[in-house]
């Protein structure tokens, strides 16, 4: 099971991921970043996948899909915490891999 939290810092949101991301687990998760997307209308979205202990292709999709939903939103979304392959695949797809970003 994945639980969500959020962290709201002017106009940053941070998403803190921890547990497991499958399927079933990406469903959830995806209706609760898109809500607070939606509440907060940030500019600046950043997931942390520090505490993450299994992810399968599932979790691509949700930060690709997550992407395009964020920027439709007018906001950027960025990625850290990931371990070094899944940088680099988020790499291909272009999305941003980030170590500390100032708003």
């Amino acid at each position: 099971m994945t639980k969500v939290e959020f962290l709201q810092e002017k106009s940053k949101l941070s998403v803190f991921l921890y547990g497991e991301i499958d399927h079933h687990g990406a469903q959830k998760i995806r209706e609760e970043i898109d809500s607070e997307i939606l509440k907060l209308m940030p500019r600046i979205v950043i997931i942390n996948f520090s505490n993450i202990t299994f992810m399968d292709s599932s979790g691509i999709g949700l930060v690709l899909a997550r992407s395009k939903f964020a920027s439709d939103c007018g906001a950027t979304l960025y990625v850290e915490g990931t371990d070094r392959q899944t940088s680099r695949i988020l790499a291909l797809a272009g999305i941003k891999t980030i170590q500390n970003i100032k708003v």
